[in-house]
């Protein structure tokens, strides 16, 4: 209990002191100047505060009354948030850089708290969740109704669709929407809501009903049937598949 306690309080102080507590010229600031921008340094002391706060309740409540933990602990926190954002500045500011920049801050958070609270405890569950076939098939699944299924889609439409063009959607729009769907799909099915499954599919008819029949064009109502068909037809087989092996 003590060991999530920490951890939660830790996670919430970050998220406000990184999102309702940075105005945006605070960012800007960061990603213009780098690492000589005043408004990092600000940045980086709410942090510090605020986090030596938490620590300072949670050492004299559940700790062993430390102060040295709480500033070393506090140190950690600022340099690592420091030398995270100085690196993020200097990045493209995709998504990606964004959620490196989200994992590497959580995970200082993580092992800060698996330092404090002692806690093997949670080492060896992770440990456990790791060598678990179970968990494994379930990450297998997710690996293959993403890149791989996305290939197989592809390559199918090209072969029945030949020569049809969907000019005027947005680059790797459809791409990408699939597989958010798929991933929607396969969590449905090893949770066995398959009701979910049909709300999933119907919502999706709602939102194409007015581009298909606004269409004239009979080859993309095909293409989005046969696109989503297929994608339908993979997930139900994968989540199947998984299911049948994990249980």
């Amino acid at each position: 209990m003590a060991f999530s306690l920490l951890l939660v309080a830790l996670i919430i102080v970050h998220l406000l002191a990184d999102f309702y507590w940075q105005p945006m010229s605070w960012v800007n600031d960061r990603n213009t100047r780098h690492f000589k921008a005043k408004k990092l340094y600000f940045h980086v002391l709410v942090h510090g505060i605020t986090s030596a706060i938490i620590l300072t309740l949670w050492e004299y409540t559940f700790g062993w009354q430390q102060l040295s933990t709480v500033l070393l602990a506090t140190a950690v926190i600022m340099l690592s948030h420091y030398f995270i954002d100085i690196a993020k500045s200097y990045s493209n500011k995709g998504v990606v850089p964004f959620l490196l920049d989200q994992i590497a801050h959580i995970a200082v958070i993580i092992a800060l708290c698996i330092y404090i609270t002692d806690n093997q405890s949670l080492i060896a569950y992770v440990s456990a969740l790791a060598t678990n076939p179970k968990v494994l098939w379930v990450v297998c699944g997710y690996l293959i109704i993403l890149s791989p299924s996305a290939v197989f889609i592809r390559m199918m439409l090209e072969r029945l669709t030949a020569n049809f063009s969907s000019e005027g959607s947005l680059a790797l729009a459809g791409q990408s929407i699939g597989m958010i769907e798929r991933v929607l799909m396969l969590s449905f099915i090893l949770l066995d809501q398959f009701a979910g499954l049909g709300f999933l599919l119907a919502a999706k008819s709602v939102f194409r009903f007015g581009d298909l029949s606004a269409s004239k064009d009979k080859k993309l109502t095909e293409y989005v049937m046969l696109g989503t068909l297929l994608s339908v037809s993979v997930t139900l087989f994968i989540g199947l598949g998984v299911n049948y092996l994990i249980r």
